[in-house]
């Protein structure tokens, strides 16, 4: 792993989440298997330890270009960017997810990591949440599970 908990190859590609929003914006993001991690563009987090950090979420996918834009941005990040009080009127608060808010008051940059040969990217993920976890002592702010590994 790097210097602090990613994976030492690099980042495979690298975007702003929002920039889904204009119709012009392409990225090399491939529908392939990996683990991505969005880092807010705004504030560091802290952790338990005292240590902070930018990474708010860790995930992973076997189709990441259908998880994070269909997803992550479409379903969730869009709609509260073109409604920043979405459920909140209704008081239906708990339909978004916590994520999306830092993610729309934050930033969230997305950094992603294919899997090598048959690299699982439910092991995968893990080893970068288990990385997170020994240097922050707890899951990054954005995660509400663990990731459960395939052993």
């Amino acid at each position: 792993m790097g210097s602090d908990f990613r994976s030492s190859e690099g980042v495979d590609v690298h975007f702003d989440l929002k920039d889904f929003a204009d119709p012009d914006f392409s990225c090399d993001l491939e529908n392939r298997k990996g683990c991505y991690i969005i880092s807010s563009t705004e504030r560091k987090f802290e952790y338990a330890n005292g240590l902070k950090s930018k990474v708010l979420y860790i995930g992973e996918s076997k189709e990441l270009y259908r998880r994070i834009h269909d997803e992550h941005f479409n379903k969730h990040l869009k709609v509260l960017m073109n409604d920043r009080d979405f459920g909140v009127r209704t008081r239906r608060i708990q339909q978004m997810s916590d994520k999306y808010q830092y993610m729309l008051y934050c930033g969230a940059i997305v950094d992603v990591f294919y899997c090598k040969g048959n690299q699982s990217e439910k092991e995968f993920e893990s080893s970068l949440i288990a990385n997170f976890y020994c240097k922050y002592r707890c899951m990054p702010v954005g995660n509400g599970a663990r990731s459960y590994s395939q052993k």
